[in-house]
């Protein structure tokens, strides 16, 4: 998705293009607004909308200008709940190293309200900015120009907190609070990942739901409004023996963790939102290194699978299916190499087309290292972690 600008000709509400969590309700007339918010270019491109549109054009990224004093850290375009919240607890570490006197976040998308729970920002713009606002900043930072590191974040998953201290030269100076152990009664379980490759395989969860039923506590299952995944974890043998939450909106999610006492989780938006609210729990990690997600996260430990087949090895930081060949799947179900694949198409293209219509087959089919996850192994993590 590119970061482009535009200019209306006339006064038009923020619901009126869908941006049902923007932070503002108007878009001005005659006024440059710059954004990298894919719904805003599909609609704002319509044939229907061209008496809306004064000017819309493909912007180039500034460059960065160290020595600043006010910085706009710009989030990539349409990032995840969990990305957002790894980027903003790096921008929270700049804040406490007290490098610049004014910071600012742009383009978070949904994630304006909990950013602004945690980080310390000047100010947070959701959707778009506009030109006068820019201009109150000496520099504008795209994370993903200036740190290479960052700019496969679909393909090969990196430590993004640790990857934006070192650009900076800072130490982390966010503690974990730990708290003082107290009896757990209740334990949260959360499998769905907004991919099928790092969502947890039903027949886990249910095994897990047997064994700490079994073991007195109470379990929850946390589900979603993905009508697909959540369908699919309908099918739980065990389900009727939790309690099954279905958070309509963010607000409800955070609102529902900040009360957990213990979560399971796979590597999905409610793992990261349990780190700023320092939640204890165990991570199942598939396709991404967990040590690359936790960062310095002492309160949650970690499960990574150690798959291996010909052709790849986990975790190979892949965070969703690609698209090769028009063939959906990932190294293994694919039988190609990292390599090759690599070598053979376009960045760009492996994202391309609908990648969701193939996430049932693969939530019915796990891929090997999500089916090699090893049960026992689990059973007595957990065992040792809530004794």
């Amino acid at each position: 998705m590119p970061f482009f600008s535009f200019i209306l000709n006339k006064n038009c509400s923020t619901s009126s293009l869908d941006l049902k969590n923007c932070d503002v309700e108007y878009i001005k007339k005659d006024t440059k607004y710059f954004s990298k918010n894919s719904s805003i270019w599909k609609i704002l491109n319509k044939k229907n909308n061209q008496d809306l549109l004064k000017e819309i054009n493909i912007e180039k990224h500034s460059k960065y200008l160290p020595k600043s004093e006010k910085i706009l850290f710009c989030l990539p375009p349409n990032p995840g709940i969990g990305d957002s919240i790894e980027y903003g607890l790096a921008i929270k570490n700049i804040k406490l190293n007290k490098i610049f006197k004014e910071i600012g976040i742009a383009f978070c998308s949904n994630a304006h309200e909990i950013l602004s729970h945690f980080t310390e920002a000047d100010n947070i713009y959701s959707d778009f900015i506009s030109e006068s606002q820019i201009k109150k900043y000496d520099t504008i930072f795209h994370f993903t120009s200036e740190i290479n590191l960052l700019k496969l974040q679909k393909y090969e998953r990196e430590n993004i907190e640790e990857a934006i201290n070192n650009f900076f030269r800072i130490k982390n100076k966010i503690l974990n609070k730990n708290f003082a152990n107290k009896k757990i009664s209740r334990i949260s379980i959360f499998p769905i990942s907004n991919s099928p490759i790092r969502t947890l395989p039903i027949n886990l969860i249910d095994n897990i739901i047997s064994h700490l039923i079994n073991k007195k506590y109470e379990v929850d299952v946390i589900l979603g409004n993905d009508q697909i995944t959540t369908e699919h974890f309908r099918n739980l043998k065990n389900l009727n023996k939790c309690k099954v939450y279905n958070p309509s909106n963010l607000k409800d999610l955070v609102k529902y963790i900040k009360t957990i006492e213990f979560g399971v989780f796979c590597d999905s938006g409610p793992l990261h939102i349990s780190k700023i609210y320092n939640k204890k729990g165990i991570l199942i990690s598939t396709s991404v290194d967990s040590k690359k997600i936790l960062y310095d996260n002492s309160n949650i430990t970690y499960y990574n699978s150690n798959f291996k087949s010909n052709y790849c090895s986990a975790p190979c930081g892949l965070t969703n299916i690609i698209n090769f060949n028009n063939e959906h799947g990932c190294y293994y179900s694919l039988k190609k190499e990292k390599k090759l694949v690599f070598e053979n198409t376009k960045i760009h293209l492996l994202n391309r087309g609908n990648l969701k219509k193939s996430y049932k087959y693969f939530l019915n089919n796990p891929v090997g290292c999500i089916e090699s996850i090893n049960y026992q192994k689990i059973k007595i993590f957990l065992d040792e972690l809530l004794k």
